[in-house]
């Protein structure tokens, strides 16, 4: 199967890193409670060859992603957004959708194992494909 190659992952790895520390940023900023956050069981998750990612929906309604850079110990997650969206692709995939800055993030709920997908500027600049450790 296919994954990001090695200099994609490194450009990848380096938006990670900045959307990380901007969802952070978000969130101290916004002063949003604990009680809100608190997660519901996991929607959506994926173990791909360097991350895992898992979508929860929140106790506010609120839809979270949240990526683990492998190696882990998955206390705290490498990259967290909230607010995201929900929809059926046209095969009846279920889509979690995500924006930070000019990077989308797409959980894909499928048939098979899923996968995740990620955009900068609405290109796609990466796909890691859940299974592949």
């Amino acid at each position: 199967m296919n994954s990001i190659t090695h200099k994609q992952s490194k450009s990848l790895s380096f938006a990670l890193a900045i959307a990380c520390g901007a969802a952070s940023l978000v969130g101290g900023t916004l002063g949003i409670s604990s009680s809100a956050t608190a997660a519901q069981p996991t929607l959506f998750s994926c173990s791909a060859k360097n991350v895992i990612v898992e979508v929860k929906r929140l106790n506010n309604g609120t839809l979270r992603y949240e990526a683990y850079n492998i190696p882990t110990n998955l206390k705290r997650p490498d990259l967290v957004i909230n607010n995201g969206t929900i929809r059926r692709g046209q095969n009846g995939e279920t889509l979690y959708s995500f924006r930070n800055n000019v990077f989308q993030y797409v959980a894909v709920k499928d048939s098979g194992y899923g996968k995740v997908l990620v955009y900068k500027n609405a290109k796609l600049i990466g796909t890691n494909y859940c299974g592949d450790l």
